[in-house]
This record gives C-alpha cells, sequence and structure tokens, in this order.
C-alpha cells in the first residue's frame, strides 16, 4: 500500500470515528409528563366514554398500557400537583390549604426535577397556572420553567412553545424531562371554534361556567347538560393540540426513544352529588383520574386494573430514568414493583361553594380506596361511607365503615409529615385563588 492510499485510509477511519462519536444514539429516554388539568378519566373514549372526546389519547393507550383505576391523592391543583411531583400523599407533603391559609410545596423534598437534574437530564416545566409556579415552589429543580398564572386556552401556545424549545435546542445530547401542563379544560368551558360546536350545534351562547351569588348560591343549575358539552368540547380541543405534538415528536425520530406519561390532577363533578366543581368532595367523578403510559418497551394496548394514585408517577419516571427511589417516597414503580394490598389515600379537601360552612368540616376529609372498597371519614363531623365501587361504582348506596377500613383511614389521618412547606402570601396570589374559586 503506497503511503498516500495508507494516509487516506487512516484520515476516513479518523473522521468515521470522529463522526460516531458525535452521531452515538443518546442513552438515556426522552421523558414527557402531560398533566391535562380537571380531566375526569370516565369523558375519554379508551375508559370507555360514548362520546368520541379524546381519539388521540385513545390511540395513545393503544400503544401502550392504560391504568384503569388511578386514584387523585387530592381533588384540587395545588396539593394533587405536590403528589405528582414528590411521590408523597397530601398527608405527607403538606401542600394546600389549612385553615385557610395557602401552603406551598417544600423545596427541601426531592421531586421528579430534582432527581432526574442529578443524573444529568435537562429538566423543563411549561405549565399554566398560578397554584403550580415558581410563587408556589414547584419550580424548583427546573432548568427552564415557563409559567403562566391563569392559562385557560393557551394549549396551542404551550404545544408551540415545547416545540419551538426542542427546535431551537435540536442537538442537544442530553435525555430531557418535559412537563407540560394544559389548563383548558378547567372552567370557564370555552372552547375554540370549531370545537365549540362539536357537541352542541349552538356553541356556548355565552355560557361558559357555573354562576354563583354572593353565598356561594347556585344561579344557573339548569345549564348543567350545557356545560358538561362545553366540557367535553375542551377536552376535544386539548386531545387536538396534543396529536399535533406527538405527531411532530414521531416526525423529529423523538419519539423513538420516549415515554410519554399523561394523567390529570383530578376530575370535574357535575352534579353526580349534589354540587359541581372539584375540591369539595373525595367522589369517584373528581378523584378518578387517567394514567396512560407508552415509550420503549411498554406493552401495548394493555388495560391494568390495578389500583394505583398519582404518588406512583414520580417512582415510574424514576424507574424510566435509572433514578434510585428515595425512601420517604410512598408511590411504587407500577412497571417494576409488585403491592397487591396497597391502599390508596386522598385528602387535601378545600372549603365548598357555600362561605357559611367551617372550614375544618372540609379539610377533615379522607378517603382510602383498598380494592373495590372506598371508605370516607370527615374526621370532623364523624360522617362516614363505604362504598364497593364494583357493585356501585357511582357511590350512590353507602355502608357504615367497618374495624378494618376505620384502621386504615385512622392511621393515614395520623400519618407524620416529611414536608413543612412555606406560607404563600400576597394580594396576587388571593386574587388568582379567588379567581379560580378556591377561596
Amino acid at each position: 500500500m503506497t503511503g498516500t492510499l495508507w494516509f487516506r485510509l487512516v484520515i476516513v477511519v479518523t473522521v468515521l470515528i470522529f463522526m460516531g462519536c458525535f452521531s452515538e444514539k443518546q442513552e438515556k429516554p426522552d421523558i414527557f409528563l402531560i398533566i391535562i388539568d380537571t380531566l375526569r378519566a370516565d369523558h375519554l373514549g379508551c375508559y370507555g366514554y360514548e362520546r368520541s372526546t379524546s381519539p388521540i389519547l385513545d390511540s395513545l393507550a393503544a400503544s401502550g398500557t392504560l391504568f384503569s383505576r388511578c386514584q387523585a391523592q387530592a381533588p384540587w391543583t395545588l396539593p394533587a400537583h405536590a403528589s405528582i411531583w414528590t411521590g408523597l400523599s397530601v398527608k405527607s407533603h403538606m401542600t394546600g390549604i389549612r385553615n385557610m391559609v395557602v401552603y406551598g410545596l417544600d423545596s427541601e423534598i426531592d421531586n421528579i426535577a430534582t432527581l432526574l437534574k442529578d443524573v444529568d437530564y435537562v429538566t423543563l416545566g411549561f405549565v399554566n397556572v398560578i397554584l403550580i409556579s415558581h410563587s408556589f415552589g414547584f419550580a424548583n429543580g427546573f432548568d427552564h420553567y415557563s409559567s403562566t398564572d391563569q392559562g385557560h386556552g393557551r394549549a396551542a401556545a404551550t404545544v408551540d412553545e415545547v416545540l419551538e424549545w426542542f427546535s431551537e435546542n435540536r442537538g442537544n445530547p442530553r435525555p430531557k424531562l418535559t412537563v407540560i401542563h394544559l389548563f383548558d379544560v378547567h372552567s370557564p368551558y370555552d372552547p375554540p371554534a370549531p370545537f365549540d360546536t362539536k357537541f352542541d350545534p349552538l356553541g356556548t351562547q355565552g355560557v361558559t361556567e357555573f354562576v354563583t351569588d354572593s353565598l356561594g348560591i347556585l344561579m344557573n343549575p339548569e345549564a348543567t347538560d350545557h356545560l358538561m358539552d362545553m366540557y367535553d368540547s375542551e377536552i376535544s380541543w386539548v386531545d387536538n393540540q396534543l396529536g399535533r405534538l406527538f405527531s411532530e415528536l414521531r416526525r423529529s425520530g423523538i419519539a423513538d426513544n420516549a415515554y410519554i406519561v399523561v394523567t390529570s390532577d383530578h376530575g370535574e363533578e357535575f352534579f353526580e352529588h349534589g354540587s359541581w366543581s372539584h375540591g369539595h368532595s373525595l367522589y369517584q367523578e373528581i378523584l378518578h383520574v387517567p394514567l396512560i403510559v407508552s415509550g420503549p418497551g411498554i406493552s401495548l394496548g394493555v388495560i391494568d386494573s390495578t389500583p394505583c394514585g398519582q404518588f406512583d408517577i414520580l417512582p415510574v419516571i424514576a424507574g424510566f430514568a435509572g433514578v434510585p427511589i428515595p425512601d420517604h417516597v410512598e408511590g411504587i414503580d407500577l412497571f417494576n414493583q409488585v403491592s397487591p394490598d396497597r391502599v390508596i389515600p386522598s385528602s387535601g379537601v378545600i372549603p365548598g361553594h357555600s362561605t357559611t360552612q367551617d372550614p375544618r368540616e372540609f379539610e377533615s376529609m379522607c378517603s382510602i380506596l383498598n380494592g373495590f372498597d372506598k371508605g370516607i371519614l370527615n374526621y370532623f363531623t364523624m360522617d362516614e361511607q363505604l362504598f364497593n365501587l364494583r357493585l356501585d361504582p357511582g357511590e350512590h348506596d353507602p355502608y357504615p365503615l367497618d374495624s378494618l377500613h376505620r384502621f386504615e383511614l385512622d392511621n393515614y389521618w395520623s400519618t407524620p409529615p416529611v414536608g413543612h412547606p412555606h406560607v404563600v402570601r400576597g394580594t396576587a396570589v388571593e386574587i388568582d385563588l379567588n379567581d379560580l374559586g378556591y377561596l
């Protein structure tokens, strides 16, 4: 071999090695956690709903695993998201409203962002409500955290923002955790055209939410069916925008090595138990939330009926990233741990629609789900209910609590806190909480 040919061969091999170093595939997967605010599970097609509200999410469920019995740890946004962030129950993280004082997330508790940041993940957050903003401690551990105080109607803009970040950072070799929170399904139910006429040919007709007087008494109960139509239209609108996100993730190749987790913080009541909205009770229309997981190695089209909760999301994501789960975490990795006799707790109720009731009457409520048995106990009034969800999924015929379920409720209520959250104060915070119906 001549010297020239040898030199050329060395150059070619060197270039190939150089290219190989920089074209090596990202080892750890990207992870997308999508939280759709106020989305009750039973209004999605993949959970048996008769309306076509969610073809995109239905398709995602068909390409992954759907957990059919996921329970929210709280019936409203702030404490529920804290459980998603930390893998803890409400009694452990203590985030929420107590005695009309607002408490944010304790920054000393590990969360999904801090855990993944420690293993070189780029951590991204795109959220649309003040309750999970910087002020409430939810930005801790995120490299990029875009927060809008009241982001209703921003599903398209948020998807654009996410896609723009990935376009501008194309080629970044580090894995990414991307948390996307969409607020559109929350009231007011005001979907954009043409989705506003999907389930009501007349559209919103200017009626987009329940209206109360100064005492919290409902003024337009006759609008319930119409508002449920608009609620379903909002779901359809958000589903459409997720289709746009997923299409771009596939087109760009990101989806090839990515996990997608879709859930909600809580559901919504439309007078199934005599009230509306959320935050005021622990019935299933508010606590039963979707959990859909798709990605490499996830079984396709599986419906898993194991009882689980929002606090399992952190361990699941930690498992995807290869991160050890902190000892204090109460959730489990649903794909790698088995716990058939689990008790799934929920609490963190806030004052309801009437200003005449003692706040302690609401804050003292908790529930546990054990198999198909669900117990609810109010430790202030001592009102108690026990339901068998297999026989009575609508929770209409309660039994008195037995000793086993009372023990499980007592055990949860006596849970010592892990977190010591800070008080969140400020006129702007109070105004936003009032506008959202939480104060």
